[in-house]
């Protein structure tokens, strides 16, 4: 059942066996697994549900109900955009739909080095191929590619760098376009599509535009949680919402999970909730083409040249990825830097514009901390051989572009920089890397609540339950020691796979 608080008065008590927090790729996944096994379970959602048709195009609008803070999510300084779903779904009603698993390297460095013992790649697999099976997950074909990715696709063929398609979890995809404001036609398969609904069929309450604010342990064990329904339109109280529950499970990501446990007070003894923050930033280049690619059609994302990405037991994920990309008018425009005439021009060029995206994994960089009014902020300082992949990312990108036949070559700097061919590259190290020099965003946010066996270097142990208060598990990104992978979907939801086994498994310890 998905409750609306509009359709509610006054205050709600609800009593259940397992409460979920979020109910993106990781609640989503705990929705299913334990409603299917026979469990009460109530899940809070702070945004709301949209499917079909309410997922109308428009920017403006989706942007803002579809993403945390109204799409205006920064770092402190203001020099990263952070993107993250905020709607029954999550991240999967708003992402690109590429599914990426974690390497066996990494899993591997978590073992020796975090002592993660339990996430071999041997047992990873069946839970991979779990959430393959139900996102169907599949590789797109050349036939698919947009008039962006066919030229990024040209590009590294031209370079001989090594490069393929994304593997996507698509269904009868009709090439809209508008992937990043969510599927209007239902082709994306995003978990609001397949997991909540098995979750709701099974039973399960999901409680949207309802926003939890603590949560709450009596003898060393979590059993409340206190929210507050919202009003759809205005965002504002409509009253409170008390859930009693005996396992509680956060699933809420990356900075909005740091803020519910700060403010909770719990799970800190370590002191590494909100530290180890992961934001694997991203930056762009545009290419401009004397023909017509309408790159706005289409798979905005569907081809990589995973040449530069490393990956190995001691590092772990490294390198660098340029992977086809392109967005709507609006965020286009917003990310390409200039104003005035010198935009106008560029935007009346939009038909024969490519891009590619530079994507750099990264180790821990930054940290989540409470303002006065208990709202997140996000303090993070690039590393430098962070940056110094970046600015090699962006002159393999405009190699590439140059190579498939661009006439120029847009850098996104605050100040542009419009690149007639590759002897001008030497402007990206005369620039650099500076906060709010150029645009970076990040969607893959991870790592500020780690798991591990030691309670001293660790929020969660290996199976993400709290190691101070029992029944208490955080399950999304945040648990991840290091970059998990690229695009971390896939990764998340199967490790919430495993925990949900841990639980069924071990069920008179936490059900009785």
């Amino acid at each position: 059942m998905i409750i609306n608080p509009k359709d509610i008065i006054g205050d709600v008590k609800e009593s259940c066996d397992v409460c979920i927090v979020g109910s993106g790729s990781s609640g989503g996944v705990m929705a299913m697994e334990m409603a299917g096994a026979g469990y009460s379970v109530v899940v809070l959602e702070e945004g709301g549900h949209f499917k079909g048709s309410s997922l109308n195009q428009r920017e403006p609008e989706m942007m803002g109900e579809l993403y945390q803070q109204r799409a205006a999510r920064t770092t402190k300084d203001l020099s990263v955009a952070i993107m993250q779903g905020k709607c029954v779904g999550g991240g999967t009603v708003v992402n690109v739909a590429d599914c990426v698993r974690i390497h066996d390297e990494v899993l591997r460095r978590w073992e020796v080095e975090f002592g993660i013992e339990d996430m071999t790649p041997e047992i990873m697999n069946p839970y991979f191929e779990k959430v393959e099976n139900i996102l169907k997950v599949k590789k797109i074909k050349d036939s698919e590619l947009n008039g962006s990715n066919v030229i990024v696709k040209k590009g590294i063929e031209k370079l001989g760098y090594s490069g393929s398609p994304f593997d996507t979890n698509r269904e009868g995809c009709i090439g809209c376009g508008y992937c990043l404001l969510g599927c209007t036609y239902d082709k994306k398969q995003a978990v609001s599509l397949n997991y909540i609904p098995m979750a709701v069929e099974n039973g399960a309450k999901v409680y949207v535009y309802t926003r939890a604010e603590r949560v709450e342990e009596k003898g060393g064990k979590a059993n409340r949680v206190h929210g507050i329904l919202l009003d759809p339109k205005t965002k504002t109280p409509r009253g409170n919402i008390e859930v009693t529950a005996k396992v509680i499970m956060i699933a809420t990501n990356t900075i909005n999970t740091d803020q519910l446990l700060l403010k909770s007070g719990l799970c800190n003894s370590s002191g590494f909730v909100g530290k180890n923050l992961i934001l694997q930033p991203q930056t762009m280049v545009a290419g401009m083409f004397k023909e017509e690619l309408r790159s706005y059609r289409g798979i905005p994302q569907a081809y990589v040249c995973d040449e530069f990405e490393e990956v190995d037991e001691v590092r772990g994920l490294t390198g660098f990825r340029v992977e086809g990309i392109f967005g709507m008018p609006g965020i286009s425009s917003s990310l390409m830097g200039g104003f005035g005439m010198e935009t106008k021009e560029l935007l009346t060029k939009y038909n024969n514009l490519a891009a590619a995206m530079v994507l750099v994994p990264e180790e821990p960089s930054g940290e989540v901390k409470l303002n006065k009014y208990k709202r997140p902020v996000v303090h993070y300082k690039m590393r430098e051989d962070t940056k110094k992949r970046m600015m090699e990312g962006m002159k393999q990108g405009a190699k590439i572009m140059f190579a498939a036949g661009a006439e120029k070559v847009r850098l996104f700097y605050e100040v542009p920089a419009m690149l007639d061919d590759e002897s001008q590259l030497n402007v990206i190290e005369e620039r650099g890397i500076e906060p709010c020099g150029q645009a970076i965003m990040a969607f893959h946010i991870q790592g500020t609540c780690r798991m591990g066996p030691d309670p001293k270097k660790s929020v969660v142990n290996n199976y993400m339950e709290s190691h101070d208060v029992k029944n208490l598990f955080v399950v999304d990104a945040s648990v991840c020691p290091s970059t998990s992978s690229s695009h971390n979907m896939v990764a998340v939801m199967a490790m919430a796979h495993r925990t949900a086994d841990y639980v069924l498994t071990n069920r008179e310890k936490y059900f009785g």
